[in-house]
């Protein structure tokens, strides 16, 4: 499915295409939708649970349904962010 950047909405949850991170795709909640000037490309930031930080994507990258691997990946993250929480006072 193509997605436009009206389907893209605040407080969505998407997986999407990264280049940079440790992992190269990423997976959270959308913050804000915008197009690039120059470029005329949708994207949209939000903050990552995977590799951590905030981050932007191309509206054109969203991956739909993710992979075993990816779906691994991001249980390992929250689970190591619990357990860094239970020990931080």
């Amino acid at each position: 499915m193509s997605y436009s950047i009206d389907d893209i909405k605040k407080g969505d949850m998407l997986w999407v295409e990264l280049k940079g991170p440790d992992q190269n795709y990423g997976y959270g909640e959308v913050v804000k939708v915008w197009i690039d000037e120059k470029t005329d490309i949708a994207f949209f930031d939000f903050h990552c649970l995977v590799n951590g930080g905030f981050r932007s994507g191309r509206i054109d990258q969203i991956i739909e349904k993710p992979n075993a691997r990816m779906i691994s990946k991001y249980q390992e993250a929250r689970r190591d962010f619990a357990e860094a929480m239970k020990n931080w006072k």
